[in-house]
């Protein structure tokens, strides 16, 4: 009698569990996105705009003092797995270039791959695989007090990069230098391009002209430090000078220099963009917008501090840090065009000083907003049809509340029994309860064995340890299977986002054109064969450890080796 009183204590138990599960907190929500994940990089700050491309996220960070953690470049899927990292432990606390992504190309100096380019402040330019942050090739370049800090440009089959002390040319294919010209000291400045020369301004206030063979001239402005790449605006340059107390914003003929004051604004100016045909500017006192579609004109201002990057964000809104201790972010829209509207202050959790951009992209039906600041903190916010998925989350409560309705009525039943001695009766009713339990919570269950057991198991390596010297350098933090015959081993490497052995094992299956024959079972899925071969079965290693569940619940990481053996 004891034991049917502990078994109903028990399952009241489990029940309150359940329901404690389902509870969740209200999350944060920006413009209808919903905070989807958040990472933290310690002692470090976000430095440039995130950059989302091909279903992954790049995020490059800097130092802050000199004892805080290194400046790095980090790779994360679209739901927050860090793919891979690459740290700079030479760096300075000015790493301000920002993240440039090639696309695969071909010219006259060879063809390259797609690849993820970066400058740092240690003087060095980077070339490297944005699937697992491999490096292709490198360069050095001359370092005063801090290296490369401005922002990179693709021109065709070349890449031109502002160092700190001039202007480089580098083939893409192989990191080759073309020429290598010295002009002023800069800081952040950026090179553009006009025509068929290169612009880039200095902190003296000097703008250089490069032509593609290497010429040079040059002209001082005369309106401060140049601390951006020339915009280009309809055959001209804008440039937004910073002095002393005030900066001033002006349009260059690029061919004799001769230069028109637009207007005078607050210090510190940040980037210059182009939002549908206006100039948007940002400096220490205002948002200013002008209309450049005939001859640039003065618009409107709004009164905002940011000093730093701004980016178009919802495809026609534009967002930018408020770079004070409260943080947060404006966003503005532009009425009829060209009249500035302040639209609203965000704020996260996470507010304080911050000059980079946030990161906006639209892939199908989701949204992706990328946010990150000095407190180097990065948070992403994501929207997937929002009245598609209120409705399977009204549908999934619903169906939770019955079967617990329909728990509660097979427990009291249980229970009535048990109180009018029925003992017998009783226990049958609290075994459906329990079958219908596990049924639901199988998955879980599942889930949560296979880490146990992994946690029992101390023979797991880490993917350098089972690394084969003969595989591509390319595999190098991707995912690999190996499939090992009695007569041959078969390997396939580079596979990204896969969450499980059995996923990742049909992704291998195709590339290497292996036959899979699977069976369905209670507990999940298990390969019978591969090609035919089915041996006395075939079992399977995460990470040099033997799986005790089915492939389709077997967790793997991002670098994760599976390797498949037959009996």
């Amino acid at each position: 009698m004891m034991r049917y009183g502990a078994i109903v204590l028990s399952i009241l138990i489990l029940l309150g569990g359940l329901s404690s599960v389902s509870a969740q907190g209200e999350a944060e929500t920006i413009q209808g996105l919903e905070l989807d994940w958040e990472y933290d990089f310690g002692e470090t700050f976000i430095s440039t705009k995130p950059l989302i491309t091909n279903d992954t996220i790049f995020v490059r960070t800097s130092t802050s003092t000199p004892n805080s953690d290194p400046a790095g470049i980090y790779a994360f899927d679209l739901d927050g797995e860090l793919l891979w990292s690459n740290l700079n432990y030479n760096s300075t606390s000015n790493d301000m270039s920002p993240i440039t992504y090639v696309e695969e190309g071909q010219g006259d100096c060879g063809t390259w791959s797609d690849m993820i380019v970066i400058g740092w402040s240690d003087g060095t330019i980077q070339a490297l695989h944005p699937g697992t942050g491999n490096l292709f090739w490198q360069q050095n370049t001359e370092v005063l007090t801090w290296g490369i800090t401005g922002s990179l440009l693709i021109d065709s089959d070349d890449l031109l990069v502002p160092t700190r002390t001039g202007l480089a040319n580098y083939c893409l294919s192989d990191g080759s230098i073309n020429f290598e010209i010295e002009t002023g000291l800069g800081w952040r400045n950026g090179v553009s391009k006009s025509g068929e020369n290169y612009f880039l301004g200095d902190e003296t206030g000097t703008l250089w002209k490069v032509s593609k063979q290497g010429n040079i001239s040059s002209k001082f402005l005369d309106i401060g430090k140049i601390r951006h790449a020339p915009l280009p605006v309809g055959g001209k340059l804008l440039v937004h000078g910073q002095g002393a107390t005030e900066s001033t914003i002006a349009l260059l003929d690029p061919t004799d220099f001769t230069l028109e004051i637009l207007s005078k604004s607050g210090p510190s100016p940040g980037i210059p963009i182009i939002l549908n045909g206006t100039i948007l500017t940002i400096d220490s006192n205002f948002v200013k917008t002008f209309d450049c579609s005939m001859s640039c004109q003065f618009i409107d201002q709004h009164p905002f501090i940011s000093n730093g990057e701004s980016s178009v964000v919802f495809d026609n809104m534009l967002m930018m840090p408020r770079n004070t201790v409260e943080g947060g972010w404006g966003l503005f829209t532009l009425n009829n065009s060209t009249e500035l509207g302040f639209n609203e202050l965000l704020s996260t959790r996470f507010d304080w000083y911050g000059t980079s951009a946030p990161a906006y992209q639209s892939i199908g039906e989701k949204q992706i907003l990328a946010l990150g600041n000095d407190n180097g903190y990065l948070q992403v916010y994501s929207s997937v049809n929002n009245e598609l998925t209120v409705h399977e989350s009204v549908d999934s409560g619903y169906i939770s509340q019955i079967l617990t309705l329909i728990l509660f009525i097979f427990l009291a039943t249980s229970g009535i029994q048990f109180l009018r001695g029925n003992y017998k009766s009783s226990f049958r009713f609290l075994i459906v309860i329990l079958v219908v339990i596990f049924t639901f919570a199988f998955n879980d269950i599942a889930t949560a064995w296979s880490s146990y057991i992994s946690g029992l198991n101390d023979d797991t390596k880490t993917s350098e340890e089972l690394w084969d010297d003969d595989w591509p350098e390319e595999w190098l933090g991707t995912q690999v299977v190996v499939f090992e015959f009695d007569n041959q081993t078969l390997v396939s490497g580079g596979h990204l986002n896969n969450d499980n052995a059995l996923e990742l094992t049909y992704k291998a299956s195709d590339s290497l054109m292996v036959s899979v024959e699977d069976t369905d079972t209670s507990i999940g899925k298990y390969i019978e064969s591969f090609n035919g071969i089915q041996g006395e079965g075939w079992i399977f290693f995460v990470d040099g450890s033997e799986a005790m569940v089915s492939a389709q619940y077997a967790e793997i990481n991002s670098d994760s080796i599976v390797h498949w053996k037959i009996i």
